[in-house]
C-alpha cells in the first residue's frame, strides 16, 4: 500500500468529534443537545450540565468551550 493512501486510510477511519450546546440532562444518564444546524438528539452520557460539549459516536466525551464560530459551505 502506498504511503498516500496509508495516510488517507487513517483519516478516514477516524471517529467523527462534534461539538453540540446541552439542552436538558435527563435522569436516565442521557442528555438532550442541540446541534449546529439547529437539529436536536438525545446522546448517553450527562457529565456535561450546561454549556457546550463534545459527542463521539452517540457518546458525551467531554466539555467544550463555548467559542463563537462560522460555518462555510464549500
Amino acid at each position: 500500500m502506498s504511503n498516500a493512501l496509508n495516510r488517507l486510510s487513517a483519516v478516514l477511519s477516524s471517529k467523527q468529534r462534534s461539538i453540540v450546546k446541552v439542552v436538558t440532562v435527563n435522569t436516565d444518564g442521557t442528555t438532550k443537545v442541540e446541534h449546529s444546524d439547529g437539529s436536536q438528539s438525545t446522546v448517553l452520557g450527562d457529565s456535561v450540565t450546561s454549556g457546550s460539549a463534545y459527542i463521539e459516536d452517540g457518546r458525551i466525551v467531554g466539555a467544550a468551550p463555548d467559542l463563537p464560530y462560522s460555518e462555510l459551505e464549500v
